[in-house]
């Protein structure tokens, strides 16, 4: 059961402090169990068991170990917003000084349309995400937040996220392993069936149950079907019929599990890159495919894509972007980077 300490938040750093927790150990079998619920979080321990060939108590053990020292905080179901209805801005603010950030950040934190925040360091401060149904609301909220600390900004940037997803986590694992482990399960809840055969539909119909058994899932992505329909009161069968549907059309992404990568020796950087002429196929091709980058965006505004990069150093991180700069250097128009300390908030809405 997910904890609710950590729903939908990865503590990465604390920049009010030193590193908040020490080194995690894994060995091979941790790290592979690891990779396999990164493909999906909802595969049952028995599958993992078979697929490492090893005792399905020794999979339920190290997962409970993985929770029990703060590494995994549970799971989630990744959602389409767009698909939902809704309209994702990313802001990025750079403050004047950091020494009045934490008031800011509290104030942050009680907005109701602000679901996503994170501090950092470099050409930005603070990074937050607010979802709405409408550009207005957008509008409204943006202006709350500037009137009141106007005094504490220094200049602010604004871009619509047309599309982000989670990349998977084959940093934890050599290539050879990870071409090993590939998923062949299509059985159970996992979905991956419908995963395999997602269709492109722009506005999608849902019901209030539908409703609800989202609100369940972006919380707990591998809850039973049995616990949910115990939840909402409708069969099974309903239940995972509704989730098929679900997935097929797109709205639920994937299942994805919480772990603070910190605790492995990870920093967390973001990069922005402004294109021109980018081949879109070849570019989101490099990123799924390099095992340090965990998240992409695609943007609309001033950068066209923000991704995510994990790297021990600073030469491992500069190693990496310069990978990135040589393999589409005819197309990079301009870029930057930053340092994430802290996410604080990580909310999807459903309603």
């Amino acid at each position: 059961m997910i904890k609710n300490k950590f729903i939908g938040q990865v503590k990465e750093y604390n920049r009010y402090g030193n590193i908040e927790s020490g080194d995690f150990k894994m060995d091979l079998i941790d790290r592979k169990i690891l990779y396999l619920l990164s493909l999906n979080a909802r595969l049952s321990n028995t599958f993992i068991a078979k697929r490492l060939r090893i005792k399905r108590e020794t999979v339920s053990y190290r997962i409970k170990r993985m929770n029990d020292e703060d590494f995994l905080h549970g799971t989630l179901a990744l959602l389409d917003h767009r698909k939902l209805g809704f309209k994702n801005y990313l802001v990025y603010i750079k403050l004047k000084t950091v020494l009045n950030e934490k008031k800011l950040l509290n104030f942050l934190l009680n907005l109701e349309k602000v679901s996503r925040i994170k501090n950092c360091s470099g050409s930005y401060d603070i990074q937050i995400v607010l979802t709405v149904r409408k550009e207005d609301e957008f509008i409204d909220c943006f202006e709350t937040i500037i009137n009141k600390y106007h005094n504490n900004i220094n200049s602010y940037d604004i871009l619509e996220i047309l599309e982000e997803d989670f990349l998977g986590l084959g940093i934890v694992l050599d290539n050879e392993d990870t071409k090993k482990l590939f998923l062949c399960e299509h059985k159970g809840s996992t979905f991956e069936k419908e995963f395999a055969s997602t269709q492109i539909i722009e506005n999608v119909s849902l019901d209030d149950k539908d409703k609800k058994i989202l609100d369940i899932l972006r919380l707990d992505g591998s809850i039973s079907i049995k616990e949910v329909s115990d939840k909402i009161g409708i069969a099974q069968i309903a239940v995972k019929n509704r989730i098929k549907r679900l997935v097929a059309n797109g709205i639920i992404k994937r299942f994805m599990p919480l772990a603070s990568l910190n605790k492995l020796g990870y920093q967390w950087w973001k990069v922005f890159f402004k294109f021109r002429g980018l081949n879109k196929s070849k570019f989101l091709a490099f990123l799924k495919y390099h095992p340090n980058i965990l998240w992409y965006m695609r943007l609309l505004g001033k950068w066209d894509y923000q991704f995510s990069i994990f790297a021990k150093d600073n030469a491992e991180f500069h190693k990496i972007l310069d990978e990135i700069r040589v393999e589409f250097a005819d197309n990079i128009i301009s870029y930057d980077t930053i340092i994430v300390f802290n996410q604080f908030k990580y909310v999807q809405r459903v309603d």
